[in-house]
This record gives C-alpha cells, structure tokens and sequence, in this order.
C-alpha cells in the first residue's frame, strides 16, 4: 500500500514538473504564437487604375504596417514612390515608362498581386537617333551616312541592324549610337563574310533569338541568312518565280518585310506574288496565305493581298501585314484567316478603326499590350492602332525633316518602324536617310 502511494506521488511531482517547465518563457521566446501576419495581411482596392505618369494612386489594404522601408508597390515591375504610409492605406506616385501592367504590393516578403492599372501616355518626343545626309559613312550617330535605308531590326543587347538599300548593305547601330558595316560592299549576288559578300538591294531584316539574321532582297529575289561570324548565305530563293520549296528551288519575286513568329520560324511578305510565306531555319518555303491581288479576307490561299509589305508578329502567333496598296493593316491568324484590322480606302483619317484610313503603310510593329504601330508612309506619321479599336496619330504631320513633340515632328517616307521593351519606337525615315527614334511617357 505504501508503495502504491509512493509511486502515485512520484506521478503528481512527474506532472507538475512537467505543467510548470511548459508555462516556463524561454529567453527571447514569445508568450504565445500568433497566426500568420501574411494570412491577415489583405490589398482591398486601388484607385484610379487608369492615368498617366506622376498620378497620386491610393491603395488600400490591411495590416501593412507603418516602416516605409519595408514596404514596394509596383506598376508593371516598375517602382513607385511612395508619399504616404499607414497600417491601412498607401498613397504612391505612378513611375514615368511604366506603362499598362498589374500592380504589386510588397511588404518584407509578402507579395499582394492586384488588377491591372492602364497607363495614359501624356508626351511624345521625336529626335534623331543616327544619320545626317544621303551617302555612306561609318562612325559616330551625327556624323554617319544611310542611302534609303528601309528595314530595322534589334537583338537582344539593344543593337540595331539597318537594311541600307541603296547601299547595298546591313549596317549595325550600337545603343550609343555607334554605326558600322556588317555586311555587303558593293552591289551584286555573293555570299562571303562581312564586306566580301555582295548584296542586291536589302529590303528588311529580322533577327532570332540565337541571333542569326533574315534578309530580304527584292533585287534578287531570296532571303540571305547572316549568322554571327558575319557570314552571309543564301537562305532560300535566287530567281523570279512563284513556288514553294527548300533554298534554291523556292522560288520568290520581290520578298519585302520579315519577322520571327511566335514559333521561331521567320515569315516574310513575298511582295509580287501577293502572299505571305514561311521559312524554316533550313530554308524550306512554304506560303501561309494570298494567292493573287485583290483585298479579300479569307482562309489561306483564298485571302487577297496587294502588294504586301511590311510584317509583324505577336505572342499569341498571330501576324500582321502593311497591304501597302490596299491601305489596309490585316491580321492572319495561326491557321492562316486573314481579316481586316482597319482601313478600306487611301485617307489619313483618325478614329474608329471602322472609318480610318492609310496612305501606302510600309511597316508596323506590335507592343505587349497589342498596341499596332504603323508606318503610314504616304501620310508622313506613326499611327497606333489601339486593342480596342480607335486609329490616331502618334508623330508627324507633314513632309519634312523636323524633331519635336508629337504632331510638330516631321518625316518624310517612314518605312520601317520597331518597337523595344521601354517602349521606344525606332523609325527608318527613307528620303531623309535618316533613323529617327519616338519616346513615349
């Protein structure tokens, strides 16, 4: 008996030991745990969600403490200032170039995703980015010469690469403007490395992501591929004709803009024939759409086009033509449906894409919101195409040579247009052998 009351003592101590050492603090411990903070942490509305750069934004939330250090929104991964911090609400300024995109708070580690925020580009500046006069010059941007440069494209470390028709040349631009000669010396049908091969008349260039070059030469009728030795191939075509194929036996007539689709293949307006086609890295041919001239939509072969230029292309694989003589922008779909995107007859009216017109639109380019950008060659301007429809002119107004803002700028015969990420268009300005460069905030 003694030792059962023993032992059930030794229990009661055992428990009692055991309650106090887990009511015991440990140093630097807290007494309780609380939930989560990232659980309680909430972003509750942002307002406005639309306007230009440096507009007051009010977001408000829960629980996103009062250390301004700690705490990052974001417009489109572009930083905001902010102007005001609470537990519950945030006051920040829109960063210029921030352009459309989705808004992200972010306090210590916790990243709150929020809608979409709609930036309003407020100012347009046209300045001259390389060129001066008709003629050949290498060097630095004010001092080098292009003779009808046309086609434009860029790589990934921001160089340009200039078709330079009459020239008979591919010129490369550095970001600080640098200008120098990849490719061609003299007019001819050659292929060799850098400026022992000889070219016809280049037309448009586009570029993969491996970095090879596509070039079109309507003056003999192929695509030339460039690789990054400099080295200049026949990729496909060679003579007048009208027929699929792999390399020489394709055969092409006046082969004008090019672009790398969404798959990796380029895809190129063969401008007399009145068709778009494609081309693998093999230099297998084959046409996408268009069979003759005319301006009907349609699937593949019973599409219309009229002398086709320039060509563009976005993520979703879709492209898009400058129908040079139609005045039409149209859209051919992965499947090959062409349709209209705007125009119907020669004009330079802004407005509803169902009433805008064109004048002879060279070539176009696409931005990530699906913005089309068109050189509208015979109006002398830059016109955006909105996802939603409506036609307005970004710069330009009448023939000339003029930098400024907007309308006040002047062109004459834009013919080549890109666009990069900070969404700054590039402009090959033909009869003022000029590149000229638009930078929007």
């Amino acid at each position: 008996m003694k030792a059962i009351i023993k032992s059930c003592l030794v229990l009661v101590l055992i428990f009692l030991g055991f309650s106090c050492n887990k009511d015991e603090v440990e140093p630097g411990r807290p007494e309780a745990i609380e939930a989560p903070l990232t659980e309680m942490r909430k972003l509750i509305s942002i307002a406005p969600l639309t306007g230009p750069k440096e507009t007051l934004v009010t977001i408000k939330g829960k629980n996103f403490g009062t250390d301004g250090n700690r705490i990052r929104v974001l417009f489109n991964d572009k930083e905001a200032s902010l102007e005001a911090v609470s537990d519950t609400e945030l006051s920040v300024i829109v960063p210029a170039k921030a352009f459309s995109g989705k808004v992200k708070v972010i306090v210590g580690e916790t990243v709150l995703s929020g809608p979409d925020y709609t930036y309003q580009i407020t100012e347009v500046q046209v300045t001259t980015f390389a060129g001066s006069s008709g003629g050949y010059a290498n060097g630095s941007a004010e001092n080098a010469k292009f003779k009808y440069p046309r086609g434009i494209a860029m790589d990934t470390d921001g160089n340009l690469y200039i078709a330079d028709r009459s020239n008979h040349r591919i010129r490369k631009i550095t970001p600080s403007g640098v200008v120098s000669t990849l490719a061609g010396k003299t007019l001819g049908d050659q292929e060799g490395i850098g400026e022992n091969a000889q070219l016809g008349n280049p037309s448009d260039i586009a570029i993969d992501r491996y970095g090879q070059l596509y070039v079109t030469d309507s003056n003999r009728d192929k695509i030339w591929h460039i690789d990054l030795s400099a080295a200049v191939t026949t990729l496909a075509g060679g003579i007048e004709g009208d027929s699929d194929g792999r390399g020489v036996n394709a055969r092409l007539n006046s082969p004008r803009g090019i672009a790398i689709g969404a798959d990796g293949a380029a895809y190129f307006s063969d401008s007399n024939n009145n068709k778009l086609c494609r081309i693998t890295a093999n230099g297998e041919v084959s046409t996408l759409a268009g069979s003759r001239s005319g301006d009907a939509d349609g699937t593949q072969e019973n599409a219309e086009f009229n002398n086709p230029r320039g060509v563009a292309s976005d993520t979703d694989g879709n492209l898009y033509v400058a129908d040079r003589s139609n005045d039409r922008i149209r859209k051919i779909s992965p499947s090959g449906v062409v349709s209209t995107i705007a125009g119907k007859s020669q004009g330079s009216v802004d407005g509803p894409v169902s009433s805008a017109s064109f004048n002879n639109p060279r070539d176009l380019t696409v931005d990530p919101e699906g913005n089309i950008y068109v050189a509208d060659s015979g109006n002398n301007r830059i016109r955006k195409i909105s996802p939603d429809g409506v036609v307005s002119t970004l710069a330009g107004s009448d023939i000339g040579n003029t930098d400024g803002v907007g309308a006040i700028a002047k062109f004459n015969k834009p013919i080549g247009i890109l666009i990069d990420e900070e969404r700054t268009l590039f402009v090959v300005d033909n009869l003022n052998h000029r590149i000229r460069k638009i930078t929007q905030e």
